[in-house]
């Protein structure tokens, strides 16, 4: 009976792992629910039951020839990462084909979730995104070469933000500003002409909150009104203070550099 009990434990925390890396990087609800759910249903007792919410989750294990296991997780962080999405999606789905033992599969979604993103990759994502949107949205050389800086402006202020805990709307807030700021201090220093308006909606877009709109959508249509209307709330605040950021940016760049 120890070793029963020490073995669905031992699912029970590799369920919690699963469903904490998911939520921390941007998963559906529905995606949460059903992974965590296929996950512990390999224990074959009686009831398995799990509740996801936007701010965490519940899950149980219970039978008649055991206690009851619990595990409330809270979560702390929101993000957005689909390669560990798919790294969960791959070791649930061979650990319930028995391709993996219940041991390999917990090491490696613990391992996954200690993981941690290098900040160098998130320079050089952010570089490459704002470069990119500049040039599909028709600027020239030059533009995208500042689109580009400021997108490491901004993932600089963003990694500092989120190392000092900042609130997340104040940390959208000032991510903004920063970016409209080097723009206009940019475009100044530069010899030539630039389309400021081209330059900020390009270097906002890796702040803008695309995968919370369309999780809200998606829960939605899948019957969690709860967590879709969360989701559709977060995806507001952050509009609203990424807007607030910009508008305070180009106040600035209006009372100090008169443009």
């Amino acid at each position: 009976m120890s070793k029963n009990v020490m073995d669905y434990k031992l699912l029970l925390d590799m369920a919690v792992f699963a469903g904490d890396i998911l939520m921390q990087n941007g998963a559906e609800t529905y995606r949460v629910e059903d992974t965590v759910y296929r996950i512990l249903q390999k224990s074959n007792l009686k009831t398995v039951q799990v509740l996801v919410m936007m701010t965490g989750f519940v899950a149980t294990l219970d039978d008649p020839t055991m206690d009851s296991l619990t595990v409330v997780r809270r979560i702390q962080s929101h993000g957005t990462n689909l390669e560990k999405i798919d790294q969960v999606n791959q070791i649930s789905r061979e650990f319930c084909n028995d391709e993996l033992t219940l041991e390999q599969a917990f090491k490696q979604m613990k391992a996954l979730w200690k993981e941690k993103e290098p900040p160098k990759i998130r320079l050089l994502a952010f570089a490459l995104l704002t470069g990119g949107f500049a040039v599909m949205f028709g600027s020239n050389w030059a533009e995208a070469i500042v689109a580009a800086v400021v997108g490491l402006v901004g993932a600089v202020v963003q990694f500092s933000c989120k190392k000092g805990h900042m609130h997340m709307f104040v940390e959208n807030i000032v991510c903004s500003l920063s970016v409209a700021v080097a723009i206009g201090f940019l475009t100044a220093a530069l010899p030539g002409t630039y389309d400021t308006d081209l330059l900020i909606i390009s270097c906002i877009m890796p702040f803008v909150p695309g995968a919370a709109i369309t999780n809200a959508v998606f829960d939605t249509l899948h019957g969690d009104y709860l967590s879709g209307l969360a989701r559709a709330a977060e995806a507001f605040v952050i509009a609203l203070a990424v807007a607030i950021g910009i508008g305070m940016g180009l106040f600035v760049m209006a009372a100090v550099l008169g443009r």
